[in-house]
């Protein structure tokens, strides 16, 4: 996801694509654990600011922030100083969070595109989506396309 919004300079196209995707994490190796849009609607840095700003692996994928130990996965942080007070609880709303994510060693993290049956992205989709029967009054420019 991070390379879609560094790709696509357009805000208002950033957006559609940004609602028409998700992302599946498999082994979690093509995903920033922080900066990408792999959990609900949100990314964990926007969702958690303080651990994030306090994260020593702020650009880590997601396989660089978990250990295989005893038959499961742990999540493991690194940070500038050790974790006190609030931050406790926070680190512990990660961690809920985390609970609910599976990971699969044997699969590449994929982009799953919504509009398209086969979650496959294509031009033919994307511009159907950039219609004006769908964006009529976005200001969106279709110059160039």
């Amino acid at each position: 996801m991070r390379m879609i919004n560094h790709c696509v300079k357009d805000n208002r196209l950033q957006e559609i694509v940004s609602h028409q995707s998700m992302v599946l994490i498999g082994n979690g190796k093509r995903t920033v654990f922080w900066h990408d849009t792999w959990l609900a609607n949100y990314c964990l840095a926007d969702r958690f600011p303080t651990l994030y700003h306090l994260s020593n692996d702020k650009d880590a994928n997601i396989d660089k922030m978990r250990m295989w130990d005893d038959f499961e996965w742990i999540w493991f942080f690194s940070w500038t100083r050790p974790l006190r007070g609030r931050n406790i609880g926070l680190l512990e709303q990660l961690y809920a969070v985390l609970s609910t994510v599976h990971l699969d060693n044997e699969a590449e993290d994929r982009l799953l595109w919504k509009d398209n049956k086969s979650g496959r992205f294509s031009v033919k989709s994307l511009c159907g989506l950039l219609s004006p029967i769908h964006y009529s009054n976005n200001g969106f420019s279709f110059t160039g396309i």
